[in-house]
Order: structure tokens, then sequence, then C-alpha cells
């Protein structure tokens, strides 16, 4: 029993002895570590030669320019990616990931740096036959989401009587809504959308967002010093009208140029 004790009391003391020293410790080891997992459109997808592209790539290469260090990315699965931060295999996760009370208790948040919400997309031909989610909450329906996502949580809350499936991926989600194995997929709203224009009257979005969102940069809670930042670098980001955030959302989210290299995404 006492020496459970001493463990706890060192583990608190070495925890307080390294609170603030983040952005030193990534300075002195020349690389900011970001976790995130590919495949979530346009925020961070992989090339088949294995480069990351993506808004949160190049807001995080504009970041580690600001630390003046390098980016290194570290890929993982979604219901591993906040484990995987706290087993310090990345500095910060930015991976489109939601501020949520309930991940607060775990992670560190920055300011909020895109405005979300959760949208449906569903077969096309509900499309007269639902215009509102309670329209969906009936037992012949079937509703895809993405294990873990702010979908999932959602859905587990909102709707009692739909079957739900829960999937690993957005893109197996969204396909089994093309090919009419479920009735509808709940999924983040700048996936949906993109994947909406692809295919066009071959699937169809209900009207409106079930929730507004936010995204943040997620650290660890004693790394204050490396949201903190984060801020001060997103701020300025967004103040720069020529190489800053506006240029990187309408080269990634109007121009689309990255979808050259997936001629086979949709």
């Amino acid at each position: 029993m006492r020496l459970g004790f001493l463990v706890a009391m060192l583990s608190i003391f070495f925890s307080w002895v390294s609170y603030g020293q983040s952005v030193e410790r990534i300075k002195s080891r020349g690389a900011l570590i970001v976790g995130l997992e590919p495949g979530f459109m346009p925020f961070e997808m992989q090339t088949s030669s294995g480069e990351m592209i993506g808004f949160d790539v190049e807001m995080m290469k504009a970041f580690a320019k600001h630390l003046g260090v390098k980016v290194k990315f570290v890929t993982t699965k979604w219901d591993g990616i906040i484990p995987g931060l706290m087993a310090k295999k990345y500095d910060l996760i930015v991976s489109g990931m939601t501020i949520t009370e309930a991940r607060r208790k775990a992670v560190n948040f920055s300011d909020p740096y895109y405005k979300a919400g959760l949208k449906v997309l569903m077969q096309p031909q509900l499309k007269d036959k639902v215009v509102k989610l309670e329209d969906l909450d009936r037992k012949q329906y079937t509703i895809a989401v993405k294990l873990g996502t702010t979908g999932d949580i959602f859905v587990s809350k909102t709707l009692k009587q739909a079957n739900i499936r829960k999937l690993d991926s957005e893109a197996d989600a969204a396909q089994s809504v093309l090919l009419g194995k479920v009735d509808a997929f709940i999924y983040d709203k700048p996936y949906l959308e993109l994947y909406k224009s692809s295919k066009g009257n071959k699937v169809a979005l209900l009207d409106g967002v079930l929730s507004e969102e936010s995204f943040g940069a997620a650290a660890r809670r004693q790394d204050k010093d490396l949201i903190l930042e984060f801020n001060k670098f997103l701020k300025a980001w967004k103040a720069d009208k020529v190489n800053g955030y506006d240029k990187v959302y309408k080269d990634i989210f109007v121009d689309m140029v990255w979808k050259k290299q997936f001629p086979n995404l949709f």
C-alpha cells in the first residue's frame, strides 16, 4: 500500500516537473509529432505514395514552421487516438476532432479552428419520406455511424427505434448507403457534402445540420503551453490573408486541389 502511494506521488511529481515544458521539448527534438487518422476528407488523407495531405495537414505544417521545426505525422485508428496521446506517441491530435465536454476531461483543447456539424446522408428514395431526423427513427430503418465519433454518440442518445450499425470507417459507411446496405449515415458535414457532390442523385442529404460542432487540436492536459502556443499561431495564421487560413481553405474546400491525387476516391 505504501509502495503504491509512493508511486502515485512520484507520478504526480514528474508530471508537475514536465508541466509547461512541451514547446521547448518539441523545439529541442526538432520535430512536432501529430497524431491523426487518415481518411477524413478533406482534412487528412494519405496518398498512394504515403504522403499526408488535407486541411489539417497544411495547418500542422504551418504550425511546425511557426515553431521552427519539422512535422511528423503518426497514423492511428480513431478509437485509439486519445489513448495514443496519453501514451506520448505524439504531441498533438489534429484529426477533425470535435470539441466536447466529455473529451475535455481527458485532453486540453485549443481554440476552435473549424465550425462543422452533423448531417444525414441517405438513400435517394427517402428524400420525400424523411424530412426531419425523427422520420428516420423507425424500426424499418438501419442507420450507420462511425464508431467512437460524435455521430455515434449523438445517435445513441437520440434515436431509440432505428437499427444502428457501427462501422470502423466513414468510407465504408457512405458506401453502405450508396449500395443500399443501410438507409442512412450520420456523420460530419464536410465529408458528407463532398461525398454527395461526387455521387449526384445516387444519394441524398437531409436539409440542415443536426448539431453544430467545432474542431480543435488536442494535447495532454499538462501540455497547456503547447495549446497556448497553437492558439497564438492560429490567430496569426487567420490574420494572414495572403498565405494563411483563407488560402488553405480555398485550396482544400473550394478548388479541391487534392482530388487529382485520388482518382478512385469515390
